[in-house]
């Protein structure tokens, strides 16, 4: 049964669903891909040994759950993950694309931007702040996907530099009072970026890519280490878990992470434009 439902999942489906005006609209869905369909036999197997801890006794001899199919069929290890990161020349488009004030594109372009300079903020996070995670300059928060998950809370402080000020005083508290939920401003998103790829032409773009090209311009470009980054990201060590106790969070760190990646992308920024000028006197000496 778990092979044909593997087949299942890997074949492309047509799904109806409802749209904002409560029409049904019919569209083709792909199949999982090679991680999807990893992590969705990985749930499925966690589901399963939950309900033999539940319903199987052996100390007592009973046992209602008798056979394991995932003796037969392995899930095996994850898939190596895609890199999803953008050059910097692309974030630059990205910034400068011309977009109509209040679409979806706007917000798709100046939430990844907004993302990129705080250090890889997800789209939840950023619905969540409020006036009170603002504190000296900084924003002070709990990462949502994994706060209820480490004993510090997932808390990190980021520093608010000048790129993100307006943008942040532009969606602050009002995200929540456009979208019921995270989940709805994630659709928006969703549309937002359909957009604003065709706008860029850059092929693959997401909010969570401004997240990847952060860290991999910090390490690649920046030649900062895979701990500061790491640290600047909100991920844990498991290697060093016990050295954490010992060590105090220095936020300095972050901000020096932050700050090299920013100046990075400025670097870039100053390279094109004198490109720019460059080709404009070369055209104006052989006219």
């Amino acid at each position: 049964m778990l092979m044909a439902y593997e087949r299942y999942l890997r074949s492309e489906r047509k799904m109806t669903r409802y749209n904002q005006d409560r029409k049904p609209v019919v569209k083709t869905e792909k199949g999982l891909s090679d991680s999807g369909l990893h992590n969705h036999m990985r749930d499925l197997r966690t589901l399963f040994n939950a309900a033999r801890e539940v319903y199987n006794n052996e100390d007592l001899g009973i046992y209602r759950v008798k056979h394991y199919p995932f003796k037969k069929y392995k899930v095996g290890s994850p898939p190596l993950t895609k890199k999803r990161n953008n050059t910097l020349e692309q974030v630059l488009t990205i910034r400068d694309c011309v977009t109509v004030p209040g679409s979806r594109a706007e917000l798709a372009k100046e939430l990844y931007m907004l993302s990129f300079y705080l250090c890889g903020m997800n789209a939840v996070d950023l619905y969540r702040l409020t006036e009170r995670d603002i504190r000296n300059g900084r924003v002070d928060y709990n990462r949502s996907k994994t706060e209820g998950k480490r004993k510090d809370n997932a808390f990190i402080s980021i520093k608010i530099v000048e790129e993100a000020k307006p943008l942040l005083e532009k969606y602050l508290r009002k995200l929540r009072e456009r979208y019921s939920s995270a989940n709805c401003l994630n659709w928006a998103l969703s549309k937002g970026m359909e957009h604003l790829r065709k706008l860029t032409a850059v092929p693959e773009l997401t909010l969570y890519w401004a997240r990847h090209t952060f860290a991999n311009t910090a390490r690649n470009d920046c030649r900062m280490s895979k701990d500061d980054v790491a640290l600047a990201l909100n991920h844990v060590d498991e290697g060093n878990r016990t050295t954490d106790i010992y060590i105090s969070k220095d936020w300095k760190i972050v901000d020096d992470v932050q700050r090299k990646v920013i100046a990075q992308l400025k670097k870039v920024e100053a390279k094109i434009r004198k490109k720019i000028v460059d080709k404009a006197k070369t055209e104006n000496l052989t006219s």
